[in-house]
């Protein structure tokens, strides 16, 4: 397949990453792996650089559209920035291509705990939280960032549902402020993962920038017009389809 196809794959991947709230990674590294035949080190990396692109643009769009409580991105990165280099760490002496199996279990896992959490109609949503209310899952914002630096997964992944249902957020609040968290995770393992000497596939890289700067702009202005509830099941679905993939593919 020509490198070519990075420009329309990095427009849809960041339109439906940025619209959805979880981190481009999750089908970055389908598409690196087995359109691209990137092995899994370099896909990594590779998906991080082409992140930073799609998740900036993403966060700038809501940071202008006032859409997120930057106070609460800012919580959420203190602990996130503890877990990436403990994943960069990690991923240089766990193999790749079995960690893609435990990823697309636990992506699963997440969206069927998304599925079946009772929504409490009776209280109402909010946009913003303190950082009391925070305070007791930064943890899961470390552990969760984890996963960034080994395989470039974003933490949006897993901490949508959790301020959705235990913050009370708004899906656009809880989205928009991981855009601005996985957005700072990518740059920070990225970083650190060309700072050791790994290698990028920069073809690949120069195509696919384009389009995720654009779809990174236009995901966001999407999630304003979609339902709330629309939104969840786009999350959801998403979700399980690419835990579906990595499972069924690392068997």
């Amino acid at each position: 397949m020509g490198e070519w196809t990075a420009l329309p794959a990095g427009f849809l991947i960041a339109t439906i990453a940025t619209l959805a709230g979880f981190g481009g990674g999750i089908l970055w590294m389908p598409y690196l792996i087995y359109a691209a035949n990137l092995d899994p080190a370099q896909a990594v990396v590779t998906s991080l650089i082409i992140q930073v692109g799609g998740m900036g643009s993403g966060s700038l769009a809501v940071i202008r559209a006032k859409k997120t409580d930057l106070r609460l991105s800012f919580y959420l990165v203190t602990g996130s920035f503890v877990g990436v280099p403990i994943g960069v760490w990690i991923s240089r002496y766990v193999p790749a291509q079995s960690l893609v199996f435990i990823l697309g279990v636990v992506c699963l896992t997440m969206s069927l705990i998304f599925v079946y959490t009772q929504e409490d109609f009776s209280s109402a949503r909010v946009s913003r939280v303190s950082f009391r209310q925070t305070a007791p899952y930064l943890w899961l914002a470390t552990l969760f960032s984890i996963l960034t630096g080994i395989l470039s997964m974003g933490v949006g992944d897993f901490l949508v549902p959790i301020l959705r249902n235990r913050l009370r957020l708004t899906m656009e609040s809880a989205m928009s402020a991981c855009l601005v968290v996985m957005a700072m995770n990518a740059a920070l393992a990225a970083g650190l993962h060309v700072s050791l000497g790994e290698k990028f596939a920069g073809t690949l890289v120069m195509w696919a920038i384009p389009g995720v700067l654009i779809g990174g702009q236009i995901g966001p202005r999407l999630a304003g017009k979609i339902a709330d509830q629309t939104l969840k099941e786009v999350f959801i679905y998403g979700l399980s389809l690419a835990g579906i993939h990595m499972v069924f593919n690392n068997l």
